[in-house]
């Protein structure tokens, strides 16, 4: 029981969507879906940002370059906010060429984020969806 005259608050549960910056993706590359382009990347996630800030979860992007720069790229977005939910994209966990970057990603952050749950999508529009299965569960 809360002391009279205080609140019980709540913080809303904070997402991570993760995936290859669009503009370095090779979309004539074998393997890589032929309706995707840089637009339709962006625009699917953006969207899906903005069902689940509707919704009231926090949620930013990340967009990574490289498996040189990955590691660095998620110790600084996870030191500025902590996320209870990392949305990881198809693109780098099913293209070939992404396989070291996707290997150093998630070590990355089983060591910066040990408590996240993570969640995977199919398309770039479908990240909302991946991180609610996770964020039903509260």
């Amino acid at each position: 029981m809360l002391p009279a005259g205080t609140q019980e608050t709540t913080v809303a549960k904070a997402v991570l969507i993760i995936g290859e910056d669009p503009k370095l993706v090779d979309f004539s590359a074998p393997g890589v879906p032929s309706n995707m382009s840089v637009e339709k990347v962006m625009d699917g996630l953006n969207g899906s940002r903005e069902r689940l800030e509707g919704l009231g979860y926090p949620t930013s992007i990340l967009l990574t370059r490289d498996a040189e720069t990955v590691e660095a790229q998620v110790s600084q977005a996870l030191r500025k906010n902590h996320y209870d939910i990392v949305v990881i994209g198809a693109g780098l966990r099913t293209l070939p060429p992404m396989a070291a970057q996707f290997e150093k990603l998630m070590d990355a952050l089983h060591k910066e984020a040990p408590d996240a749950e993570f969640a995977f999508n199919s398309r770039p529009d479908d990240s909302d969806a991946a991180a609610l299965r996770w964020l039903k569960r509260e």
